[in-house]
């Protein structure tokens, strides 16, 4: 299974049609072949190193909220599990 996740575009090369996009503090290149309008601050889903659609500032904070809560429960989970093992 792939999963598109959502990142703000913090740098733009439109020449080389290239983004530097961020996740949580992390940096990644993402191609924007296939979203020539993009603009600086936008908001957009990455899938497999592509930008593949824009989101709205709310859709993406709402987004990033859930990956969060997500991320909360499963180191819950490894947590407990760690402990129930030793």
């Amino acid at each position: 299974m792939c999963i598109a996740a959502p990142a703000k575009v913090v740098e733009l090369n439109k020449d080389d049609k290239i983004a530097f996009v961020e996740f949580g503090g992390v940096k990644q290149k993402a191609r924007i072949d296939l979203m020539p309008d993009i603009q600086l601050d936008d908001y957009v889903l990455v899938h497999a190193g592509y930008a593949i659609e824009k989101l709205s500032e709310q859709a993406a904070k709402e987004s990033l909220e859930a990956w969060d809560e997500l991320l909360d429960v499963l180191d819950e989970e490894d947590r407990e599990r760690a402990e129930s093992m030793d």
